[in-house]
């Protein structure tokens, strides 16, 4: 007896002892289960403070330090000789170094000009076309010399309205100039550099570098005979579609929205490069730009152009032969 008290003292102490322990392990336990709990929500709300919260300053620095991407604007407002050529240049290479512009709309209203400044646009955007895309956008004209910068941008855009083509050139024949008493010269042809059969053949190779430059860049688009489009006509943009000369009527923000997408960009800006390049210019106390030798009069509209060949669409023209 003396051994089995003992023992049950102990099972009544630890029936005891087991119920309440049973009622503070399970108090124990929900305690235990709430302070898990709180731990683990507490752990959470660590993980995302720390985990996002860089992230997030990340997002937001990646936004402040790296500049939005850019649709930049050249501009060609005006007749094309050296200056105004010279202006679009610069516009160029405000595009190659401003690393955020990822794609350019050339925004086109001119008559044409010169022969050589024309071409120049035309090689240095197809130069840059091998670097972003280049659209254009025709807004009331790209004829001649304009037209031909116009090809090197894809697609083109215009206006129903807009005046488009005029594929060809035209000149002044030099004059005859004789060797006398007071002018003398090395050989017949010095003091011109050409005569008259020079000079045809120096238009044809114009015609026909103009009118393949525009096969090569139109392709399988364009829809008339090289024959018809050598007579120089130019036609409204409605017209100009059918015919494969420009790809789409539209607006110039249609225009920027093709360029976007070509460069894979669905958020950016858009930034005047033309503007940038004038307020360069007047910083500069020689950017102003000289007025053409053969611009047209302001009140009459008329103009007189030196002996020369020219991609220019005028109907006023005046001037020697």
């Amino acid at each position: 007896m003396g051994e089995t008290s003992p023992s049950i003292e102990n099972d009544e102490g630890g029936a005891e002892t087991g119920a309440a322990g049973k009622l503070q392990r399970g108090m124990a336990g929900r305690g235990g289960t709430v302070r898990s709990s709180k731990f683990s929500f507490g752990a959470l709300g660590s993980v995302l403070l720390w985990g996002l919260a860089p992230l997030l300053v990340g997002l937001w620095l990646a936004q402040a330090v790296v500049p939005q991407p850019a649709v930049g604007i050249i501009r060609l407002n005006t007749e094309i000789w050296p200056d105004s050529a010279a202006l679009v240049m610069a516009q160029i290479e405000e595009a190659r170094e401003d690393p955020t512009i990822q794609a350019v709309v050339v925004q086109l209203d001119s008559p044409g000009g010169e022969v050589a400044p024309s071409q120049a646009l035309y090689l240095e955007l197809q130069a840059l076309r091998r670097e972003m895309p280049v659209v254009g956008s025709i807004d009331g004209i790209a004829a001649s010399g304009a037209y031909y910068v116009a090809m090197a941008s894809d697609p083109v855009y215009a206006k129903p309205s807009s005046t488009v083509g005029n594929v060809g050139v035209w000149g002044f024949i030099p004059p005859d100039l004789g060797v006398n008493e007071v002018i003398l010269a090395s050989g017949p042809f010095k003091l011109t550099a050409s005569n008259r059969d020079e000079f045809l053949r120096w238009i044809e190779g114009i015609r026909l570098e103009f009118l393949e430059t525009v096969f090569s860049q139109r392709g399988d688009r364009i829809q008339i005979a090289r024959v018809e489009l050598s007579q120089g006509l130019a036609y409204p943009g409605r017209e100009a579609v059918r015919l494969g000369l420009i790809d789409r009527l539209g607006s110039e923000t249609e225009a920027i929205r093709a360029a976007a997408q070509q460069a894979g960009i669905a958020h950016y800006r858009v930034v005047d490069l033309e503007a940038r390049v004038v307020d360069k210019l007047a910083e500069d106390e020689n950017g102003e730009l000289e007025p053409w030798v053969g611009a047209a009069d302001p009140v009459t509209g008329r103009r007189v152009l030196p002996p020369g060949a020219y991609l220019l669409y005028d109907i006023q023209l005046g001037g020697a032969p």
